[in-house]
């Protein structure tokens, strides 16, 4: 575990600029078993740990037990501990589900770890973890990024537990001794990841016991190629740029790998949601050379004197009512 932790944080670099870590500590068998590596190879990493524990406040008496769990272990273990209580019941936005906002605000809480502690945030996904989420990637649709599962390092967070699978986490914390609490939720089927874990894991696992290791080296090659390309399109946008928005001439001319994540990033800046459909209207008239496309509300791609752009436009609405 300690050597997977270890290959993990030098293979990806996720130190490279921090040597200050907090690991998000659930109290689930995952995160423990990061918190028990991280601590263990503390002095040969030559960091500083601390950890951060959320409670959601959905699961009523559950959710404070696993709160004063992790007290508990932190104090065990001399580890300085950050404790954020959220109501997401309460915060949850128009058109966002539960998990939705549990998610934004878990985001928040790591944002306001990293800033107290001037750290780099440890979350405890394992393989297992992006292999469910590149199944459900492709239960719903998606490209290379998709398929290149939960990235390594990102933004300020590290997945040291990504090398390692679900049943190396939990054998780990049974050899050390470490305890764990279990999340009732994960044990049900009411969505999409729990039943991916419990249904489609095992299934695929039949075809091959060694499913995990095999996405594994798929996401490690697809994440490859999907950084090259982000790489050379962010180039190419910058090369394409011009007064008000982007040549369209030169968009037309670019390999549609690279147009797609320029016209993407472009409709992503402007608040608006990418999708096969409007990339595709959008080239549509960047190859006409002319023309204005409705994303949707308030929201417009123009090609205007050779010009591509995206524009926030206010449309006033007035109903009507037929006198006739």
């Amino acid at each position: 575990m300690k050597t997977r932790v270890g290959d993990a944080i030098e293979k990806f670099g996720m130190l490279t600029d921090c040597r200050s870590v907090t690991a998000g500590l659930s109290g689930g068998a995952d995160s423990c078993a990061l918190l028990g590596s991280l601590y263990e190879l503390r002095e040969e990493l030559g960091i500083d740990l601390s950890a951060c524990h959320i409670n959601h406040c959905l699961r009523g008496a559950e959710s404070d037990r696993d709160e004063m769990f992790a007290r508990e272990l932190c104090d065990k273990l001399s580890v300085p501990l950050e404790v954020y209580r959220i109501d997401v019941r309460g915060a949850v936005g128009k058109h966002e589900s539960i998990e939705q906002a549990a998610r934004r605000l878990r985001y928040e809480c790591f944002g306001k770890a990293r800033e107290k502690f001037g750290s780099v945030i440890a979350t405890a996904h394992t393989a297992n973890d992006s292999a469910e989420t590149v199944l459900m990637n492709m239960i719903r649709g998606t490209g290379t990024k998709g398929l290149a599962g939960i990235p390594p390092a990102r933004e300020g967070m590290i997945r040291p537990l990504i090398l390692c699978t679900r049943e190396q986490t939990e054998a780990y914390c049974r050899e050390n001794g470490i305890d764990f609490v279990t999340d009732s939720t994960n044990l049900e089927d009411d969505c999409t990841r729990n039943r991916i874990r419990h249904n489609v894991l095992p299934l695929m696992k039949e075809f091959n016991p060694s499913f995990i290791s095999a996405v594994s080296r798929m996401t490690e090659a697809v994440g490859k190629d999907e950084d090259f390309i982000s790489g050379y399109a962010a180039k190419a946008a910058a090369d394409c740029r011009t007064d008000g928005g982007f040549d369209s001439r030169r968009l037309g001319e670019l390999h549609p790998a690279v147009r797609f994540r320029i016209i993407a990033a472009e409709l992503k800046e402007h608040g608006v949601e990418p999708s096969e459909l409007r990339v595709s209207q959008c080239e549509e008239i960047i190859f006409k050379g002319m023309g204005r496309v409705n994303l949707c509300k308030d929201r417009f791609a123009y090609v205007r004197k050779k010009v591509f752009f995206v524009k926030n436009e206010f449309q006033a609405y007035r109903n009507r009512t037929d006198n006739g």
